[in-house]
């Protein structure tokens, strides 16, 4: 009775591990993930770089600091991605930032399904 009751938990400690490791696994790997602040000619924002080796992952959007930017085709070079994060402008009539309550990350769409992976991007200073 002793062994069933030993097996049943090591049974269950082994499929809580292994579901707390599925679950938590990120959507896709990325390096290098970094931002700077920039502030000049009336304008403010974020440069947000990162790689991305996955190509079956489409990233659209990136969070930084509570601000969304979209992400284009034109963002890419090669493997890395840097887009502009604008947080305030003069310069462009009628922009308007779109913010979001959502920690830092990246929002990708993958089989046309929209999904967030929290990022923790590392602030690069001079």
């Amino acid at each position: 009775m002793k062994n069933s009751i030993y097996k049943t938990i090591f049974l269950l400690l082994t499929f809580g591990i292994f579901f707390f490791l599925s679950c938590s696994k990120q959507l896709t790997d990325i390096k290098n993930q970094t931002y700077t602040i920039y502030n000049r000619n009336n304008e403010k924002g974020y440069v947000v770089c990162f790689d991305l080796y996955n190509t079956t992952i489409v990233p659209k959007s990136v969070v930084i600091n509570g601000i969304v930017q979209n992400i284009s085709s034109a963002n890419k070079m090669g493997t890395t991605y840097q887009i502009n994060v604008i947080a305030q402008t003069t310069l462009i009539h009628s922009y308007q930032v779109k913010l979001e309550d959502k920690e830092n990350g990246i929002y990708y769409e993958k089989d046309s399904k929209i999904f967030f992976q929290p990022v923790k991007f590392k602030l690069i200073t001079d």
